[in-house]
């Protein structure tokens, strides 16, 4: 009799290891259930791999790590993750970029026309800088005859470029007043869209990758206080934009649907100064 009680007593605490067993499952499946919520392949395979070791055989842990190898080997270059092939394409563009600014800073020495044009790599793209008195006539938007070869090399030179290029006319504070021009938007607009056109027309530019912009006098470099900041604020830059600042460029070209031009905007850079003329009814200062 007293042996038949010891043996219930001791059926009767079995539960214990059934609700221990429960407890350990639901354990890892929230484990399991956390790590898929935060999506990282190597956590995630280390993870498989752990778990594995614990609830598998020899044998069958052999087997999912081959299978895992296999796996890792036949990945393609399409499942890499965005991030990283996001970084090697921005170096690709940028190493782009750098030898079309070295190619043209050659050709700009070769002809002694540093001082008048000057190239740079801003956070943007390359930036080449022009001064109003080298390109263009005072208070005029006619490229200068003896220009107008130059520039069509420059197009030739950054045509082939698979990037946006935006042309930014600048000026001066001082204000505008001729019969042609009202003001400074009119005549910055007016060079920007005589650059466009002798890249298109004499360059080969695609039109559908080149833009015209005008600043007026509200893209500054240096302050409007003497003659000679003033002549440094007097350009057009041509700006060979990355591709991250391509996008909405991008966007536009493509719901316009083959549309022969775009629209840009953006910011402007360092030039080399030029000496102040007169332009307008303003005898100090050049636009």
């Amino acid at each position: 009799m007293k042996k038949h009680e010891e043996a219930e007593k001791e059926n009767g605490e079995r539960w214990l290891l059934t609700y221990s067993d429960l407890i350990t499952l639901l354990m890892v499946f929230f484990v399991i259930m956390y790590a898929m919520s935060n999506v990282d392949a190597e956590k995630y395979q280390r993870l498989s791999t752990s778990l594995s070791s614990a609830f598998l055989s020899e044998e069958q842990l052999a087997e999912v790590l081959s299978e895992a190898d296999a796996d890792s080997e036949t990945q393609t270059e399409s499942e890499i993750p965005a991030e990283k092939a996001d970084d090697e394409q921005g170096n690709t563009d940028a190493q782009d970029l750098e030898a079309v600014a070295a190619e043209v800073k050659k050709m700009l020495k070769e002809k002694s026309l540093e001082a008048d044009v000057s190239v740079s790599i801003a956070e943007r793209g390359v930036v080449i800088s022009l001064t109003n008195t080298v390109v263009f006539e005072s208070g005029k938007a006619d490229i200068k005859p003896n220009f107008r070869s130059l520039l069509a090399q420059l197009g030739a030179t950054v045509k082939d470029v698979d990037n946006y290029i935006r042309i930014e006319g600048n000026t001066d504070n001082v204000p505008m007043n001729s019969a042609q021009f009202a003001s400074n938007w009119e005549l910055s607009v007016a060079r920007a869209t005589q650059v466009v056109r002798l890249l298109i027309n004499d360059s080969g530019v695609n039109p559908q990758k080149i833009s015209a912009i005008g600043y007026g006098e509200y893209r500054p470099k240096v302050p409007n206080d003497t003659p000679e900041h003033r002549a440094q604020n007097r350009r057009v830059d041509i700006v060979l934009l990355r591709d991250t600042y391509d996008i909405g460029e991008s966007e536009m070209l493509e719901q316009a649907s083959g549309s022969a031009t775009t629209a840009g905007g953006g910011t402007s850079t360092e030039t080399s100064p030029a000496e102040p003329g007169t332009e307008g009814e303003e005898p100090a200062a050049e636009h």
